[in-house]
């Protein structure tokens, strides 16, 4: 997938504002405060009807307006048909999405037209934010691509808010003995769930490694995990197989997580001669009953996979100390230094967008917002090399020099000016191109970069 065109009506600085794409590299030079973030931001908001970098949509509506709307054209691949994308706000009024000029009756239907990746300023909070936000990352990831993790994230949370009701009962007065159906109903939900979500995560950290090693400042050895409560449900020795880890044996996941296929079948592993599903279950609902008194008095479900967090690090072989006794890997939220950081979610990204392609064939657009600046030339040319291998990448700089002379060749070059987004006619764009942009007045590019 690839946007071929993107319009914006009163988003942040733009009052009427057209640019056309290239299916490849394009790239956006403008000097700071000039439109460039919110030209990766309309066209994020445009696939997504959400923006990365606020949950306030009123702040995406242009100073004065009364209304911002994002019109995307998408095609699936050079030459096919083209489609419409089109997400409109009114402050007090509930947002219109349309998808070819049907209204789209979920988020979710604009998860599954295509994948779209984006770094901006906020995008370091996925590090330094809270667990609810990565949460909340990883699934919206998942969910696009697996309409199993989709389905058991459904489920999961229709168990909780159904467990939750009645842990408010019980707190009222109903029987305490009540909540065992819903445990049990809870920990053979989350348990599926779970490992649903731990087949995703192993699948990105293994991209991840090797894109995180390859951009951060001084190298290293990184990895991507999941920290879950459900880890303390091991039973038995590390030996027996057992527990949720990447070990654990059980009714294997498809290693393609799209794929439309039925597992494998394999025999039921045990421990102690129980079956392991079963032992895992009884584990589960004793956490539950161990921590039911602190629910029932605060009627909220405190266990499961709705608590679970990703972890950026550096693995201790490669760790100068900060990660603490034991050769502990260094968590990057708490110890990482800002290049390290960034470096962390662009190769989260990049790792998403691998991980998509294979199991949609769709590398989806990338909108970048001045990765440039912080990269030195070495990582630089390593990044654009990656950028230019295969899909749409839409990358932001104030500077042009930090692409060499044939990088630029390649691409699209889209100048912002005084007069808005035009393509560097000096710059060669492939033979491939379509035409120049009209675009309109940026408008007060005080609302933000």
């Amino acid at each position: 997938m690839f946007v071929a065109r993107l319009r914006l009506v009163n988003f942040r600085s733009y009052h009427d504002a057209t640019v056309e794409f290239a299916p490849g590299l394009n790239i956006i030079v403008g000097r700071n405060a000039s439109g460039k973030t919110n030209l990766l931001e309309g066209a994020f908001f445009a696939l997504r009807a959400s923006s990365p970098r606020t949950t306030k949509d009123d702040k995406a509506v242009r100073w004065g307006a009364g209304f911002a709307r994002a019109e995307a054209t998408v095609h699936r691949q050079a030459g096919a048909e083209a489609h419409s994308f089109i997400v409109a706000y009114a402050p007090g009024q509930a947002k219109q999405v349309r998808v070819d000029g049907v209204e789209a009756t979920s988020l979710d239907d604009l998860r599954r037209q295509g994948s779209v990746f984006i770094f901006v300023p906020e995008s370091l909070l996925l590090v330094k934010g809270s667990p609810a936000r990565r949460r909340a990352h990883l699934d919206a990831f998942a969910v696009a691509i697996d309409p199993a993790y989709e389905a058991g994230l459904r489920d999961l949370n229709v168990v909780l808010k159904q467990r939750n009701a009645h842990l408010w009962r019980v707190r009222e007065g109903a029987p305490g003995d009540s909540l065992d159906a819903w445990d049990r109903q809870l920990a053979r939900v989350a348990l599926g769930f779970e490992e649903r979500r731990r087949a995703i995560v192993a699948r990105l950290s293994a991209s991840y490694r090797d894109f995180a090693a390859a951009l951060a400042p001084d190298g290293g050895l990184f990895s991507l995990g999941l920290v879950s409560q459900l880890d303390e449900l091991a039973a038995g020795p590390p030996e027996s197989g057992a527990g949720l880890g990447p070990s654990a044996a059980g009714p294997a996941v498809d290693a393609d997580p799209g794929s439309p296929r039925e597992p494998k079948a394999a025999s039921a592993p045990t421990v102690g001669g129980t079956p392991l599903a079963d032992s895992l279950e009884r584990a589960f609902m004793a956490a539950l009953r161990a921590r039911r008194p602190g629910e029932i008095s605060r009627a909220v479900s405190g266990f499961g996979p709705h608590r679970d967090d990703l972890r950026f690090a550096e693995d201790a072989a490669a760790a100068t100390g900060e990660g603490g006794e034991g050769g502990a890997p260094r968590d990057l939220r708490l110890f990482g230094s800002q290049g390290e950081q960034r470096a962390a979610v662009l190769a989260l990204l990049l790792a998403e967008r691998a991980v998509a392609a294979e199991a949609t064939g769709d590398l989806g657009a990338l909108l970048l917002d001045d990765v440039m600046s912080e990269l030195d030339d070495a990582r630089r040319r390593l990044l654009v090399s990656t950028l230019s291998a295969g899909g749409q990448a839409i990358i932001t700089t104030t500077n042009r020099l930090y692409f060499a002379a044939d990088e630029l060749a390649r691409a699209r070059v889209i100048d912002i000016g005084p007069e808005g987004p035009a393509i560097d006619d000096a710059a060669p764009t492939g033979a491939d191109d379509a035409a120049a942009p009209t675009s309109a007045d940026p408008g007060d590019a005080r609302r933000d970069g």
